[in-house]
């Protein structure tokens, strides 16, 4: 018997837990519907993006500009969370360095709501579901905005752009969470939606430009297309200009024609640069001191002169067998007149017509000391056959001391396969001894990178 009343008891016992079960299960049944009603309740949110105006690491300032659709609603409060996974499975938090702080976003607009007209402003303190002050103030993972109005509409192509963001620390990321609530204080939410942006890293492109010289010096003939290229210049083998017979009577000025008799080759001198010096270049020259003369001679060493006779210590002698040279006039060149003994150069034109940047544009300027006649060095393809008139153009000559280059043209910046055109002149005085008068010149080009 006593085992029997055990039993009971037990049965007993067993069958309260179960009841107590069966009344707990029907009450959060009961419940749940009550504590989900907002989520689902809530329509997913269609054709919806994000656009970031910069995906660069920690960079502040940044636009974030939202886009979606909704179903017709009323729509007066709209909180964006700004997370590091997407819903529904996961809690929120905010990539880390990530900032979306009330005080330094700012509703930049929006367009596409129910009577858009009614704006919407930021909500910076703790409504509803709308969590936007922190311990501090300052770093949240919300931005909240409401109005009040109570219009509904369906949201084509709704956008809100929001200004200030300041981007994760790391490449990440941003999952943003978009809720939108039928009333101003973020209690009956009626839509809901997640968008995505890429926080990354930049690439770094690197290459080099090696510094860029080339110049070259060479004669070319008169009926000769002018070189197009420095190597093209650097091939040219004629490296002499013969001014052939030289008179009292006239002025030879380079190119002479070549006339069967005088001895003369129809070639004028060119000098060719190309340089991506962005200091700007200079081209100098100076006159090589005559080798090998007579009685160990120190005179006029650099003037156009029979080699090896013996010159006066005067420049003025018109009875050597030096010409007497060209001398700087206050900064200008010499005027040249036929019968009065004379040598000396002149630069023709800068041709940039093969210049693939620089085109039309003369970024060479000559020494006024040889611009030939005072006038500014112009820019011309075929400037060697220009006239030049006894007794108003000008040559110049360096008679510096041995290896004193002097400037012959000049640049502030790069130069672009520009061809410096030189003329070369005499007359002879009726006293002029006879013989084969030379001289040999020497240009260098000096760039600064």
């Amino acid at each position: 018997m006593k085992q029997l009343s055990t039993d009971n008891g037990r049965i007993s016992s067993l069958r309260r837990l179960t009841l107590l079960t069966q009344v707990a299960v029907l009450v959060l049944a009961g419940f749940l519907p009550f504590a989900l009603m907002g989520r689902a309740s809530a329509a997913q949110l269609t054709e919806r993006k994000v656009t970031i105006d910069d995906s660069r690491i920690g960079d502040t300032s940044v636009q974030y500009l939202f886009q979606f659709d909704f179903a017709a609603t009323d729509v007066e409060s709209v909180i964006f969370e700004f997370c590091d996974a997407p819903l529904p499975l996961s809690t929120c938090a905010t990539p880390a360095g990530m900032a979306v702080n009330p005080s330094a976003v700012t509703l930049g607009g929006h367009t596409g709501f129910p009577a858009n007209a009614t704006a919407f402003t930021e909500v910076a303190t703790n409504t509803g579901a709308c969590n936007t002050v922190t311990a501090n103030n300052s770093t949240t993972e919300q931005y909240c905005m409401n109005r009040t109005e109570a219009s509904s509409a369906a949201g084509n192509d709704a956008t809100v752009t929001l200004t200030g963001i300041t981007n994760p620390s790391a490449a990440d990321t941003v999952y943003i969470r978009i809720y939108l609530y039928s009333d101003n204080a973020f209690a009956t939410q009626v839509h809901t939606g997640t968008v995505a942006a890429a926080v990354v890293d930049q690439l770094t492109i690197n290459g080099r430009v090696q510094e860029r010289l080339d110049f070259c010096v060479a004669a070319v003939d008169d009926i000769d297309a002018v070189p197009t290229d420095v190597p093209t210049c650097t091939a040219l083998t004629d490296t002499n200009v013969d001014l052939g017979i030289i008179s009292e009577t006239t002025t030879a000025i380079a190119p002479v024609d070549d006339s069967g008799i005088n001895g003369a080759d129809d070639d004028y001198g060119i000098m060719m640069l190309n340089t991506n010096a962005t200091g700007g270049a200079v081209v100098s020259y100076f006159a090589e001191d005559a080798a090998s003369v007579s009685a160990g001679d120190t005179h006029q060493l650099k003037a156009f002169r029979v080699v090896p006779t013996d010159c006066n210590a005067v420049t003025t002698t018109y009875t050597d067998q030096c010409f007497r040279s060209a001398e700087d006039q206050a900064g200008d060149g010499q005027v040249i007149t036929s019968g009065a003994e004379l040598f000396g150069m002149y630069i023709a034109c800068i041709d940039t017509s093969s210049a693939n940047g620089g085109g039309s544009q003369t970024l060479l300027t000559g020494n006024d000391e040889y611009d030939g006649s005072d006038e500014t060095i112009a820019n011309a393809a075929n400037c060697d056959s220009e006239a030049f008139a006894s007794g108003t153009g000008e040559l110049g000559w360096n008679n510096g001391a041995s290896k004193t280059a002097e400037t012959l043209v000049s640049s502030a910046t790069i130069v672009d396969d520009e061809v410096v055109k030189l003329r070369f002149g005499a007359t002879a005085q009726a006293t002029t001894p006879s013989g084969n008068y030379t001289v040999v010149t020497t240009y260098i080009a000096t760039v600064q990178f």
